[in-house]
């Protein structure tokens, strides 16, 4: 059994859920469930999403990729045009992306100090 077929298998079972109940929630076959944990069928890439959305995962998570880190210095101008940022469907010009950078920094040195408590 391959990495993807354990990992939609161990989600299923997390959620509780048999794997005929998890065909009629996503709208497989339930023999497809069936083959997708047994690594009897490839998963396609509609089916990935679907599953990727249902358990509420992304996709690199299904297929157990590490997530990717991209350290950014905001604030500096030339990092800001290697990148399109967007807020809304919006791009951000440099000057919002450095007072964005800044508030975050402020924000973190603060700590918890100014954020209300319950």
């Amino acid at each position: 059994m391959n990495d993807l077929s354990k990992k939609i298998k161990q989600l299923r079972e997390e959620k509780g859920v048999s794997t005929e109940e998890l065909a009629e929630e996503i709208g497989f076959a339930k023999s497809t469930v069936w083959a997708y944990e047994s690594g009897k069928k490839q998963v396609s890439v509609s089916h990935l999403a679907r599953l990727a959305d249902y358990f509420e995962v992304s996709i690199d998570n299904l297929l157990n990729r590490e997530e990717r880190t991209i350290n950014l210095d905001l604030q500096n101008p030339k990092n800001a045009t290697d990148y399109n940022l967007l807020l809304d469907d919006k791009p951000l010009n440099r000057d919002e992306i450095a007072e964005a950078a800044s508030y975050i920094k402020v924000k973190r040195r603060m700590g918890n100090f100014g954020m209300a408590t319950s």
